[in-house]
């Protein structure tokens, strides 16, 4: 009888320590599953930003992009026949005509560029470019004119 006691007494002992070991493997398991839920949230956020921004994208595309730079509009001037001296007093004159805000030289033998950020059209600053070197920007040596785009020939 003293057995039946003793084992009796063990299981109730052994059964309140299981209970709170399961006890504290559940609260374990509800601290994953709120770390999990919050993931997800995250997660869910993330892709709701990322279809804001799309939809953003979508939206600005209709209106158009600008294809100004901060300076105002952007031309490229090309000289076929200069040497890299002449490509340098053209680039000052440049730079001193009205509306012109920035301008980028490069020079090549078979054709350089200068790159002009300037206010107005190109046909403003190819009239304004007339005025400061006229011999330069000349008729008969403009090759072409194009929104963007100044063709010089200089023979």
């Amino acid at each position: 009888m003293k057995k039946a006691w003793t084992i009796c007494a063990a299981i109730m002992v052994f059964g309140l320590t299981l209970t709170k070991a399961q006890g504290i493997l559940d609260k374990a398991d509800r601290t994953l599953n709120k770390a999990d839920k919050a993931s997800n949230t995250a997660d869910r956020a993330s892709g709701t930003a990322d279809r804001a921004g799309g939809l953003g994208k979508k939206i600005s595309g209709l209106f158009g992009k600008k294809d100004k730079a901060e300076g105002g509009t952007s031309t490229t001037i090309k000289f076929t026949g200069v040497d890299f001296a002449a490509l340098k007093s053209i680039n000052e004159k440049v730079q001193s005509a009205t509306g012109v805000t920035s301008s980028k030289m490069k020079y090549s033998p078979s054709g350089s560029t200068i790159k002009l950020q300037h206010a107005g059209s190109t046909e403003d600053i190819l009239k304004a470019l007339q005025k400061v070197s006229p011999a330069t920007f000349s008729e008969k040596n403009i090759g072409g004119l194009d929104d963007g785009e100044i063709l010089v020939s200089i023979k």
